[in-house]
């Protein structure tokens, strides 16, 4: 065997840190090296990485909460070392990391079959999906059953976003809900988790308008409201409200929004609700947003779409 595994966090050597990026664009690259410079919070970040010699051939990152909820992402090997079990023995000691850190519970997406069996074999089971993007879950322990950890009669607490929630939202994201998926043209969630998401939010926590609040639980992130203001220059008074409650805690949803709108600092708010969220609908129209359109078949995914109701609040 010519390939190592070999353990990367922010104690790496620099060349390490750069070998395990060179495989990743975008926000991946913002938010690998910022975590590999300085942990975001307390959650533990790193790599599982395969090295031929000093050459990087393979990558499967895990982050982990501090409650305890992981996630399994950047998971790649390089076209020219395929077919030797690196995926699988990449995989199988992260799996071990979650297992000696405790965690509770752990999360990935895919977007191929193939791949979706090698995490089958580690049973990382089925919970959801985006088009061709399916979401899985690895139950370590019963503490991590959905059903302990968004059971009734927690004590909670409104609070703003930390930068080591990422875990725990991934939870909130991935359990059973109702929300249209995501739209991304829209600039909001609706419902479907991506790490890309979390980083838009991490990325603009310093933009003037942009707010966060959390629905904390004993457990882990029950609700989750954030305000994103449009990037466009002419647009700087308005922004995108969106939220995800469980189901379990609806009936606090109007306390996260009070939360949220309170504390707004723009004019104009926009909101959206797919023709079948009545509930949606209904908590808009008492908030004092109007319905000012609808975008006929908006998101479009594989064979599937949504039509989309637009509402407006002026503030």
């Amino acid at each position: 065997m010519s390939w190592e595994l070999r353990h990367i966090n922010h104690d790496s050597s620099d060349h390490e840190k750069r070998e395990v990026l060179k495989f990743w664009t975008g926000d991946y690259v913002w938010a690998t090296s910022s975590r590999l410079s300085v942990p975001w919070g307390d959650e533990t970040y790193g790599f599982v990485a395969a090295f031929d010699g000093s050459r990087c051939v393979g990558t499967t990152s895990h982050t982990i909460s501090p409650r305890g909820l992981g996630i399994l992402s950047q998971v790649f090997t390089d076209p020219d070392y395929r077919g030797r079990g690196i995926a699988t023995a990449m995989v199988d000691e992260t799996v071990g990391i979650f297992r000696r850190h405790s965690t509770k519970a752990a999360y990935l997406a895919s977007g191929k079959e193939w791949v979706r069996q090698l995490y089958r074999k580690f049973e990382f089971e089925f919970v959801g999906a985006m088009g061709r993007r399916h979401g899985f879950k690895l139950t370590l322990e019963p503490a991590g059953e959905d059903g302990t950890l968004f059971r009734k009669g927690q004590a909670i607490a409104l609070r703003s976003i930390k930068p080591d929630d990422q875990g725990d939202l991934c939870a909130l994201f991935n359990a059973g809900h109702d929300c249209v998926v995501k739209h991304y043209a829209l600039g909001c969630y609706m419902g479907s988790y991506f790490e890309g998401e979390f980083y838009t939010l991490r990325r603009m926590e310093e933009t003037k308008g942009y707010g966060s609040t959390i629905l904390d639980g004993e457990e882990t992130v029950l609700g989750l409201a954030t305000i994103l203001p449009s990037n466009r220059r002419h647009e700087n008074h308005k922004g995108i409200l969106d939220w995800l409650v469980h189901p379990e805690y609806h009936d606090q949803t109007q306390a996260l929004l009070d939360n949220i709108l309170n504390r707004c600092e723009l004019n104009v708010l926009d909101a959206y609700a797919d023709t079948s969220e009545e509930a949606r609908h209904e908590l808009l129209e008492a908030n004092q947003f109007k319905q000012i359109g609808r975008l006929q078949d908006q998101v479009r995914i594989q064979d599937d779409s949504f039509t989309l109701l637009h509402y407006r609040s002026l503030l």
